[in-house]
């Protein structure tokens, strides 16, 4: 459901937001629900900023670390019963501290990372059936 609001901005806000609007094409908005979501997120998540490595699709990162997805996909790799943040931490080359505020933001926003780590492995299956059918040319 879409709640309307009234937002009444600084000139020079708005200016930035109009020269931003008419820069990516994105509405008013699409830019403010956008960066309000991802404020809000960030107040729960302080650890967490948002990248854009495809154009147009933000995702969650560590501040000082990788995209969360890609944390969540080590934890869900290293299953067992002897994972532990610090094990997962040593896998992939990061700290606890780092992996533990990946998995807290996981945790809170299981259906976005889930959807990245599904879509990464779909993507990752795809390339390597590619690279076999381009080797199976080896032998024509």
């Amino acid at each position: 459901m879409v709640a309307p609001s009234n937002v009444r901005f600084p000139k020079h806000v708005d200016e930035g937001l109009a020269k931003h609007v008419a820069r990516t094409g994105q509405t008013k908005s699409h830019v403010i629900s956008l960066a309000v979501d991802e404020w809000l997120r960030l107040q729960g998540h302080p650890r967490i900023r948002f990248v854009e490595p495809v154009p147009g699709e933000r995702r969650a990162a560590l501040v000082d670390g990788p995209e969360v997805w890609s944390v969540a996909e080590a934890w869900i790799q290293n299953a067992g019963p002897d994972r532990t943040a610090a094990m997962v931490a040593a896998t992939i080359g990061l700290r606890t501290d780092q992996v533990e505020a990946a998995l807290a933001y996981w945790a809170d926003n299981r259906d976005e990372i889930d959807g990245l780590v599904t879509r990464v492995q779909a993507d990752q299956e795809a390339a390597f059936l590619s690279w076999q059918r381009r080797q199976a040319l080896e032998a024509v």
